[in-house]
C-alpha cells in the first residue's frame, strides 16, 4: 500500500511510508514511528567524510521519523540513508530499546 507522506510539513510524493508503529517514549508514553523509502540519500556534505558519506546518492534509501512525544501530529527526524529495511527497522528498534509494535 503506498501511502503518501508529510515529510517536513511538505507534501512529496517521493517519499513513501513502508512500515509504521508504535514506541514507547520513557516506558509509557506511546508515540508513533515510521520508515519512509526515498530516491536519495543525502550526504552530508562535511570535505573530511568519506565520499559515501559526503556526497549525495541516488538509489533506494530508508529513513526514519519519530512522533513527538508532546506533539503527536509532528514527526521528527530519526535517522537515515539505510540501504535497506531491514537495516533501518533493527536500527529503529535498538534506538526505542525493543518498545516497537509493528502495525504494517
Amino acid at each position: 500500500m503506498k501511502q503518501e507522506a508529510v515529510v517536513n510539513h511538505m507534501s512529496s510524493e517521493d517519499w513513501e511510508v513502508v512500515k509504521q508503529g508504535t514506541w514507547l517514549y520513557a516506558d509509557e508514553i506511546v508515540c508513533g514511528l515510521r520508515i519512509l523509502r526515498h530516491g536519495w540519500y543525502y550526504g552530508s556534505g562535511d570535505y573530511e567524510d568519506e565520499e559515501s558519506i559526503r556526497e549525495d546518492r541516488e538509489g533506494e534509501f530508508y529513513y526514519i521519523e519519530y512522533d513527538s512525544p508532546t506533539n503527536p501530529t509532528e514527526y521528527k527526524a530519526g535517522g537515515g540513508g539505510y540501504e535497506s529495511l531491514e537495516e533501518a527497522t533493527a536500527a529503529a528498534i535498538l534506538a526505542t530499546h525493543g518498545t516497537i509494535s509493528w502495525l504494517t
